[in-house]
C-alpha cells in the first residue's frame, strides 16, 4: 500500500523514510522479544504519525485512519504469532507423545 494513492493522507507529495529496525537474518528471537520489538514499532510508528499531524504535513483525519491502520497490523501480527506458538507446541507435543515412540520401536523390529 502507498500513501502517495490516497490523498487525503498527505497535504504535500514529500514521503518521510520510515527505517525497518527489525534484527538481521540469523537472530533468533523468542515470542517475548518478538512482542516487545513489535510493541517498540508501533510507539515508533505513532509518533512518527503523530510527529507528522503537529506539523501539518497530515489532516487528522488522515492521522485518525493511520493510527487505526498501524494498530490493526499489530493486533494481527501479535494474534498470528501467538496462534503459530501455539500451533507448534501442540505439533510438537503430539510428536513427543505419540509418533516419537512409535517410530522408535518401528526402528528397532526392523
Amino acid at each position: 500500500m502507498n500513501l502517495e494513492s490516497f490523498p487525503v493522507f498527505l497535504k504535500d507529495k514529500k514521503i518521510p523514510v520510515i527505517s525497518n529496525s527489525a534484527p538481521s537474518k540469523g537472530v533468533e528471537l523468542t515470542n517475548v522479544d518478538f512482542s516487545v520489538s513489535n510493541i517498540v514499532r508501533l510507539k515508533s510508528i505513532l509518533s512518527f504519525f503523530s510527529y507528522l499531524n503537529i506539523n501539518g504535513k497530515i489532516s487528522d483525519e488522515a492521522f485518525e485512519v493511520l493510527v487505526r491502520y498501524a494498530c490493526s497490523i499489530f493486533i494481527e501480527n501479535e494474534i498470528e504469532a501467538r496462534v503459530k506458538d501455539v500451533f507448534e507446541q501442540k505439533i510438537k507435543n503430539f510428536w513427543e507423545s505419540k509418533l516419537s515412540s512409535a517410530l522408535e520401536k518401528y526402528i528397532t523390529t526392523k
